[in-house]
């Protein structure tokens, strides 16, 4: 997966800077459920390996691009758009091609000539799969590592010769394109079951069940919600509603704006307060995974 800047321009500027986008990771790791294989955090561009859980790449990516976007405009005083637009990835065959991936990743700034190899990089995880005590908790080594060896030492050693082997293999059109119009990489059978069609779960409930649900345990009555008044109990609570009815997959947030009478682009703007108070406020997270294993649960 490779996330660029809008026009080559820096998404990094400083330490603090990365260290914001690691923090975001990390949240969205935990999160989501998805598992980071390898990373290089460029000057304009990064780049990961990313195995996901139960919510789809594009919601990980819209999540973790949106919150650092913000991030970065409000430290550096600036606005508008941050990535060249949408994300480019490719599914891949974890058998065939994930050794390769990482050790592709990990040369990124030998091929960018940012460094003469890949253990004089910077901001990458190759240094992380040197040595465990540099592992954050968000990133997973063993799945490669224990490829290349039955001891620490042994498979340390012998990916070290690996990724070295690959410093001067260059752009690698495969890996960064795939095949099958740029979706995937891998044999046939892999890619007749990664294009199998998938399930989509029905929702948990419904849109009224879910407001009337969550209306109920605030005591409170839709019809407050979509009047004009700007109280600050309703909105919280009307927040709250859109929160859960977007986290359960329930509706958009489009719907939800039309459902309380409100202008998308405020609805927009409340949800991302309500979504930064969220994360600050403890009483208010107890409060809202209160409502989530009620709806859930169907009690």
């Amino acid at each position: 997966m490779t996330l660029t800047g809008l026009d080559q321009q820096p998404i990094f500027k400083t330490v603090a800077d990365r260290r914001a986008w690691e923090s975001l990771v990390e949240e969205g790791a935990q999160r989501f459920g998805h598992t980071l294989h390898a990373y290089c955090w460029a000057r304009n561009h990064v780049q990961m390996a990313i195995q996901v859980g139960d919510a789809p790449l594009s919601k990980v990516m819209q999540n973790l691009s949106f919150r650092y976007t913000r991030y970065f405009n409000k430290h550096h005083k600036r606005e508008g758009a941050l990535f060249q637009g949408r994300y480019k990835a490719i599914l891949i065959d974890p058998d065939e091609y994930l050794n390769d991936l990482v050790r592709y990743i990990h040369n990124n700034p030998v091929r960018n000539a940012k460094a003469k190899s890949a253990d004089a990089a910077k901001w990458t995880s190759y240094q992380a799969y040197m040595d465990a005590d540099k592992q954050p908790p968000w990133l997973t080594t063993s799945t490669v590592l224990t490829t290349f060896g039955k001891t620490d030492k042994a498979s340390r050693k012998a990916f070290a010769k690996f990724v070295d082997a690959g410093r001067d293999e260059g752009e690698r059109v495969d890996l960064m394109r795939g095949t099958d119009g740029g979706r995937l990489l891998g044999n046939a059978k892999f890619a007749k079951k990664a294009l199998k069609p998938v399930k989509v779960k029905p929702p948990i409930m419904t849109l009224n069940q879910l407001v009337k649900r969550v209306c109920k345990e605030e005591d409170v009555k839709e019809a407050q919600l979509k009047s004009e008044s700007r109280a600050r109990h309703e909105s919280r609570i009307r927040q709250t509603i859109t929160y859960l009815a977007m986290e359960l997959e329930v509706a958009s947030l489009t719907a939800m704006a039309a459902r309380f009478n409100r202008d998308l682009t405020t609805m927009s703007r409340n949800q991302r307060y309500f979504r930064d108070r969220l994360n600050d406020d403890a009483e208010l997270q107890k409060h809202v995974r209160k409502l989530q294993r009620l709806l859930r649960s169907g009690d």
